[in-house]
């Protein structure tokens, strides 16, 4: 193989040659799928003088044969170096499978000096490779087709050649042609056209022929709906040698001037030569258009800097210099991103798991973050993980917490049946400011059937107590079981009475309990999907085991709940609770308070200033309580009851929101029995470990799916890596 030696180039210099073929090398990487990269595009119609204009440009004649170089995009690289050779590539389309890229970058020839009917060959045999239908081939064979969205990467090197690389697209064409192309066909070029226009690291060169009506011409509202401001397109104007008519060739000359400002970069002109001209030199091609431009009126815009082919090559240099120098740094942050993307997606896989103990290691790994973050969530430790940042819903223990807040004040002010009295006649719970909590959060009743069956699905809505007097309730139950007490009363009557002040404590249980676990489960649920990234895993780990272990730990919170009820309204009523006496005792004196604030409004009542609220010994010796036995006894009864209910309301919502809560649904389960475990707790290396290998090949054992992205995602970091290697050499 040919020595390739640098030759220095006084046009632009050796410093911009290095940010050119930066870019050169990052398009031989393909790096363009994953970011757009600065380029220049050629675009135009099949008839417009593209391929003529290309040739001009690059100083390479393509083989004529038709339809060998414009059925696919065409990547063409010129180089100045002393040695005269072609390199002749094929750089594979993105949706190709993995062994088609092989195959396709594979391809590689090399043509020394100019001979074109070696590099006809070639590209014979490189259309071959990319199944492009040969001209004479059946239009109707669906293994081949009329064009290709695989690029031809065709690098010129020469002394003479300018450093510039363009991508020349297939020509824009209306009719299908019988036995060549079709309809799709025509759909298909006109996408490929306006994919590689719409980026806004591209220059667009639209080629347009001067004969035509250019306001109307299709190439420029394709270019002008990707570059609306049109600082992105320059016009290339041909065949100026047809425009015969004389307003014609004004409307040419006017465009070259500056006169229509439609395009920010303006247009150039240029002469082809002429299609029946095959043994002409390139240099003798250049003498012809300078002699053209020569002549009127032609002459009036030859110093214009735009007309001729020289003029067209230094502005394009100009104009892609001034991009990539402009555009680099992004691609190079953009290029940073993509690999930290997949890198983050390839650690998300995991290592290679054929085997059980990588499965094993692999799914160890996840319950070891999920545990992580499961533990954060239960010790308000918000701070270490950002996803509370993100998503607050995983912020559980403050939630469940406001949940419990909810639910004991409920029981405070509305778990009761019927008001209690006092004498000062206002139930203690409907002190002021005491209106009923709300959640600042909603309850995902509605998320999650499949835990219908196991907890309410409904909230319930607890009514405030009846306001009716409750008095007559309690002397109701007491004619109904009294017997021959004398001052007293029977032991079932504050059995009685107290189930039925409590009786709406069985729905108010059932639903918190029901919600703690519907907030449980929506944060495990959200958590997971964190933790395992892999949804073909996270899936069949859900399905296979967590999901069962999860419901049999609900289950195990809600029957919890139904015996703490059991224990506290199907017991006879006891405590060993102080504040039981202490509290009756209190309603006793507030009864005899109000007796005595009567006597002294009686005894003083003649008093123009009454002593202040005082009577004496001999007053209260002789004070006495008006009332009957069973008034008494009903007295008796509702004080006790008060009393005794307050107690158990107290001790109750503690032993719900500590043992069926915080035990059966957060923390409980250290001991490693996993019947004892909570939700929370569930998905740890105990579970782990305790999979058989059949259980673990089921879970994370890859499938080809897996193992293909796990390839992609190992081919396109080593591609990202070696491209920002490229933009810090």
């Amino acid at each position: 193989m040919p020595t390739k030696v640098k030759v220095e180039e006084e046009d632009i210099g050796l410093g911009n040659k290095t940010v050119l073929d930066k870019v050169d090398k990052l398009r031989a990487l393909n790096v363009g799928m994953n970011v757009p990269l600065p380029q220049l595009i050629v675009v135009g119609d099949q008839s417009s003088g593209k391929s003529s204009v290309l040739e001009s440009l690059t100083g390479f004649s393509f083989p004529r044969a038709a339809g060998l170089c414009t059925r696919y995009a065409t990547q063409i690289t010129c180089r100045r170096e002393l040695q005269v050779y072609t390199d002749i590539s094929i750089i594979p389309r993105p949706s190709a499978s993995a062994s088609e890229q092989e195959r396709l970058r594979a391809f590689h020839r090399r043509v020394e000096g100019s001979n074109t009917l070696d590099l006809a060959k070639i590209l014979e045999d490189a259309n071959r490779e990319m199944g492009i239908r040969p001209l004479d081939a059946d239009s109707t064979d669906k293994t081949t087709s009329a064009f290709s969205e695989d690029v031809l990467k065709v690098e010129i090197c020469g002394p003479d050649q300018r450093h510039i690389t363009l991508i020349d697209v297939p020509g824009i064409f209306r009719t299908a042609t019988p036995g060549t192309t079709t309809q799709s066909d025509i759909e298909l070029v006109r996408t490929m056209v306006k994919n590689y226009m719409k980026d806004s690291r591209t220059i667009i060169l639209a080629v347009i022929p001067s004969n035509v009506d250019i306001a109307t011409q299709e190439i420029l509202e394709l270019a002008k709906a990707a570059d609306p401001e049109g600082v992105r397109t320059l016009g290339v104007l041909t065949k100026p040698d047809l425009a015969f008519e004389r307003v014609t060739k004004q409307n040419v000359m006017d465009l070259v001037l500056g006169k229509r400002n439609d395009l920010k970069l303006g247009y150039c002109v240029v002469k082809n030569r002429n299609g029946d001209d095959v043994d002409s030199t390139l240099q003798q091609r250049h003498d012809s258009e300078k002699a053209f431009f020569r002549n009127e009126p032609w002459s009036i815009i030859t110093n214009t800097g735009r007309v001729g082919i020289a003029a067209l090559q230094a502005r394009l240099s100009e104009l892609l210099l001034a991009i990539t120098r402009k555009e680099l740094p992004h691609v190079k942050a953009e290029i940073a991103k993509f690999l930290k993307q997949n890198r983050e997606q390839l650690d998300g896989l995991g290592p290679p798991r054929g085997e059980a103990s990588a499965q094993r290691a692999y799914l160890g790994k996840l319950s070891t973050s999920f545990q992580r973050v499961a533990t954060c969530a239960l010790d308000a430790n918000y701070v270490h993980d950002g996803i509370f940042t993100d998503k607050p819903e995983l912020r559980l223990i403050t939630r469940v917490i406001e949940l419990n807040e909810v639910f004991a004040h409920t029981m405070w002010q509305r778990g009761h049946m019927r008001k209690f009295e006092t004498p000062s006649g206002m139930d203690e719970n409907d002190l002021p400011n005491s209106d009923r909590v709300k959640l600042s959060f909603k309850i995902p009743f509605d998320d999650y059937p499949e835990l219908e069956g196991i907890i309410e699905m409904e909230p319930y809505e607890c009514e405030p107590p009846i306001k009716g007097s409750i008095m007559t309730h309690i002397q109701a139950v007491y004619d109904s079981s009294r017997g021959q007490e004398l001052g007293t009363f029977g032991s079932s009557v504050l059995g009685t009475t107290f189930k039925e002040q409590s009786k709406k404590w069985q729905h108010l249980v059932m639903s918190h309990v029901s919600s703690a676990i519907l907030i449980v489960h929506d944060s495990i649920v959200k958590l997971l999907a964190t933790t395992i990234p892999d949804e073909t895993v996270r899936t069949t780990f859900w399905e296979d085991v967590l999901f069962e272990k999860l419901c049999n730990a609900y289950k195990r919170a809600m029957d919890h709940a139904r015996f703490l009820l059991m224990i506290e309204l199907g017991s006879k009523p006891f405590t060993y609770n102080n504040f039981f006496s202490t509290n009756l005792e209190k309603r006793k004196l507030e009864r005899y308070e109000t007796k005595f604030k009567d006597e002294v409004r009686g005894a003083n009542a003649d008093d123009p200033f009454p002593p202040i609220s005082t009577i004496t010994f001999a007053q209260f010796r002789n004070m006495t309580i008006d009332r009957s036995n069973a008034e008494q006894v009903r007295e008796d009864i509702h004080d006790i009851l008060l009393s005794y209910y307050k107690v158990s309301r107290k001790r109750f919502v503690d032993a719900i929101c500590q043992q069926a809560i915080d035990h059966f649904l957060l923390n409980g389960g250290r001991s490693g029995d996993e019947d004892d475990k909570s939700p929370m707790k569930l998905f740890d290396s105990d579970l782990v470990m305790a999979l058989d290998d059949g259980k673990l090949e089921n879970i994370a054992g890859e499938d080809a799916g897996t193992k293909r992205t796990r390839e992609m995602l190992t081919a396109e970091i080593k591609k990202l890596e070696e491209a920002l290697k490229v933009l810090r050499g």
